[in-house]
């Protein structure tokens, strides 16, 4: 049989192709090189009345026709089945079945605005590139779409998995295609950037606020401890932008980097201005500032950090 003729369905119209996947794995999210590094099983099943006769039957992917999948995203995917072991399955009334496993990594250009409180749909785009959407078309089956239980993967927790179908027209050959998306919902988990960034980084301005308990006539002292506290929270800043790739806007953790500078920077000023009301003879005026910013530059500091967390989370 001739092995670049699709089958003529006895209805006519195009091929239809149930295409089924498995996220076996998911092994890491690289926010750097915006790529997922995934293990897939697909499963595509279609009926060739051709091959009727023959159930029961293997024969090598390339000896009968099938679909020309490939890839959309740019990746580094890999397949297990080659060769020899790269088959089809012959069922009744001429159902092929062909089953292949990829891994690898795979572009997903996810946005990094809400990032660490970000949550994203990675969406994994299969297509046919030389038979259009006249001749096969793709239909999902959902029900044996599936997630493994367990993922070798720390920092996210994959909530979902979907797949749909598009028929677009691909620009680069003009051609409308049937695509297959693969969308997998995935949450990051905020706990580490809680407690190893966030956490130590509340305790860094802090320290900042015992410039409000030191007499103001030790204004030395008081900028001195401001500026080794802007020091420190600029050091976290540099650590933090080390973990992502050059972007060009502002995180929810950037915009909470810089409020935290911004309130170690206020906190060398009220020492700056307690310190000149010293000098100019008032230092009960000093003293009373400095026990309103007691109380002000916690609520100001947190009041902040929690205001740009929840529109992040949004």
């Amino acid at each position: 049989m001739r092995t670049d003729v699709a089958p003529m369905p006895e209805h006519g119209g195009p091929v239809q192709v149930d295409a089924s996947f498995t996220v076996l794995d998911m092994l890491g999210v690289d926010d750097v090189s915006q790529q997922i590094n995934v293990d897939i099983g697909a499963m595509l099943v279609w009926r060739d009345p051709r091959l009727q006769s023959l159930e029961g039957c293997r024969f090598a992917r390339s000896q009968v026709w099938t679909p020309d999948i490939i890839l959309r995203n740019s990746s580094n995917l890999r397949t297990t089945l080659n060769n020899a072991r790269d088959q089809v399955v012959i069922g009744a009334e001429g159902r092929v079945t062909y089953r292949q496993r990829f891994f690898g990594e795979i572009s997903t250009y996810h946005n990094l605005r809400s990032f660490p409180f970000d949550a994203h749909d990675f969406t994994i785009t299969f297509m046919s590139v030389e038979t259009g959407v006249e001749t096969l078309k793709f239909v999902p089956d959902q029900a044996n779409t599936w997630l493994s239980d367990r993922f070798n993967i720390s920092g996210w927790h994959v909530t979902g998995l979907t797949l749909a179908e598009e028929s677009a027209k691909l620009r680069e050959t003009g051609r409308s295609l049937s695509m297959l998306h693969l969308t997998i919902a995935a949450e990051r988990e905020v706990n580490y950037y809680l407690f190893r960034i966030m956490l130590p980084l509340f305790f860094v301005v802090a320290m900042s606020w015992v410039i409000f308990w030191v007499p103001p006539s030790r204004f030395e002292f008081q900028i001195g401890l401001g500026a080794t506290s802007m020091l420190t929270v600029i050091a976290f800043n540099l650590a933090v932008a080390g973990a992502l790739p050059p972007l060009g806007y502002l995180t929810v953790l950037d915009q909470i980097l810089i409020w935290s500078i911004a309130m170690v920077f206020l906190a060398i000023a009220e020492a700056l201005v307690t310190g000149l009301h010293v000098v100019n003879g008032k230092e009960a005026r000093a003293l009373q500032l400095d026990r309103v910013a007691r109380v002000v530059f916690p609520i100001l500091l947190i009041g902040g950090w929690a205001a740009l967390a929840l529109r992040g989370m949004r």
